[in-house]
C-alpha cells in the first residue's frame, strides 16, 4: 500500500474545541467496502451545526427570558477525566517513546552522540512514538466500538478501524525498516511526516466523536432536569451566579463513565 494513498480523509471540525485530543497532546478514501466515514463525519457536523446555533442565540433568550434555566458543563475537564483514562496504559508507552528522544537529542547536543548515529537513531525513535500514537487512537477506536454506548455510531467506528488497517500495517513496516541503516534518510522523514499526518487526523476525528457523545449525555441530562440552556465553560462562560446558574459537570461525568463499563 502506497503511503500516498494514506493521505486523503476530510473531517469536519467540532465546535466544543477539545484541545490536545486522545494523543496527546487518518487519511482514508471516503468510501469503503462495509461502510462511509463520511456518515460518521455527517454526524459530528450535525452536532456542531446545532452548538453553533445555541451559542449565538445565548445572549438574545438570557436578555428577554425570564425564569429561563441555564447550566454550565465543563467539556474539557469531562474529556480529560473520562476519555483519556481509557487508553492511559498506550499513553504511558507513547510519553515513554517521546522522552527517549528527548534523552537522544540531549546527549546529542552535549556531544555525546556522533551525527550519523544521532540520525539514524531519531528517525528509528520518530517512527516508533508514530506506532505509539497510533496505538493510542486504534485503543481508543476498539473502546467505542465496544462501548454500549456508541452503539448508534458502531457502524461507521467499523468501518474506521477497518480503513486504519493500511495504516497500521504500513508503520508498523516503517518502524521494521528503521531497525536496520538507513539509506534514503530523506524520503524516510518524509514517509514519517506522512503517517503523523494520518494519525493526528485519526486522533482529531476520534476527538471528535468523543465531544459529539459529550453533547448528546449533556442534552439528555438537561432535558431530564428541565434546563432551558446548557453552555460550556470554555471560551463560553465569564461569570455565572452559582446560586441560578447550575453546573451539571458531575451529573454528565456519570454517564460518561457508563459509557465505558469496568471488565
Amino acid at each position: 500500500m502506497k503511503t500516498q494513498w494514506i493521505v486523503g480523509l476530510v473531517v469536519g471540525a467540532l465546535v466544543l474545541g477539545l484541545v490536545g485530543g486522545i494523543v496527546g497532546s487518518v487519511l482514508f478514501s471516503p468510501k469503503t467496502a462495509g461502510g462511509d466515514v463520511t456518515t460518521l463525519a455527517a454526524r459530528v457536523a450535525k452536532v456542531e451545526s446545532g452548538q453553533k446555533e445555541i451559542e449565538t442565540r445565548v445572549s438574545g433568550i438570557t436578555a428577554s427570558g425570564a425564569g429561563l434555566r441555564v447550566a454550565i458543563v465543563d467539556a474539557e475537564t469531562l474529556f480529560t477525566r473520562v476519555f483519556l483514562p481509557q487508553v492511559q496504559t498506550e499513553r504511558a508507552a507513547m510519553e515513554a517513546k517521546a522522552r527517549d528522544v528527548q534523552t537522544l537529542q540531549a546527549d546529542y547536543a552535549a556531544g555525546k552522540v556522533q551525527l550519523a548515529t544521532y540520525q539514524q537513531r531519531y528517525l528509528r525513535l520518530q517512527a516508533e512514538f508514530v506506532q505509539a500514537s497510533l496505538q493510542v487512537n486504534m485503543a481508543m477506536l476498539d473502546k467505542m466500538i465496544t462501548s454500549p454506548g456508541f452503539l448508534n455510531m458502531r457502524a461507521d467506528l467499523e468501518s474506521v478501524r477497518t480503513q486504519a488497517k493500511p495504516i497500521v500495517d504500513e508503520v508498523e513496516k516503517t518502524v521494521k525498516e528503521a531497525q536496520v541503516t538507513i539509506l534514503d534518510m530523506q524520503g524516510f522523514s518524509e514517509r514519517l511526516q506522512q503517517l503523523q499526518t494520518a494519525f493526528q487526523q485519526l486522533d482529531q476525528l476520534l476527538t471528535q466523536v468523543a465531544a459529539a457523545k459529550m453533547v448528546e449525555i449533556t442534552q439528555q441530562v438537561a432535558r431530564e432536569k428541565g434546563y432551558d440552556l446548557v453552555v460550556r465553560t470554555k471560551d463560553v462562560v465569564m461569570f455565572r451566579r452559582e446560586s441560578t446558574v447550575v453546573d451539571l459537570s458531575s451529573d454528565v461525568e456519570g454517564r460518561l463513565w457508563s459509557l465505558f463499563p469496568t471488565r
